[in-house]
């Protein structure tokens, strides 16, 4: 099964932050286990890293993007995903990208936290906890 992973949870599993980066741990060795195939936007990846580099150091940040790019596929944001997103109903635009960037992947599953923020997407949206209740 192929799975997109919004911004906040690879976020929550790169810092191990409390109390959400257990599921999201969970989901990352059932994909390590060989039961799914976890995808990112590029988009995450510079996110993810500037938000790191603030956290942490630029240092930490490198070593971790680099650990993550070990279990994830990088989807590019290009052109037409940022269209679409400025041309959706979505409140904010990078949960939109996001959304078509998935789309455009031809993925089926978006996991997030913030599942209220992805109202205007046509693909299924679950928290990490609601995935795995799903999958079990």
């Amino acid at each position: 099964m192929q799975i997109f992973l919004d911004t906040n949870v690879i976020i929550d599993f790169l810092t191990k932050r409390e109390p959400f980066s257990e599921e999201i741990k969970d989901i990352f060795q059932y994909s390590v286990e060989g039961k799914y195939e976890l995808y990112v936007s590029s988009v995450t990846i510079s996110n993810t890293y500037y938000i790191i580099s603030k956290l942490e150091n630029v240092t930490v940040a490198k070593k971790k993007i680099g650990q993550l790019l070990e279990l994830v596929q990088v989807l590019n944001v290009g052109q037409s995903t940022i269209r679409k997103a400025i041309d959706s109903r979505f409140k904010d635009f990078e949960d939109g990208v996001q959304s078509f960037c998935a789309e455009e992947g031809n993925l089926k599953k978006i996991i997030t936290r913030n599942v209220k923020d992805f109202k205007a997407s046509n693909l299924i949206i679950l928290t990490p906890k609601e995935f795995l209740i799903s999958e079990s």
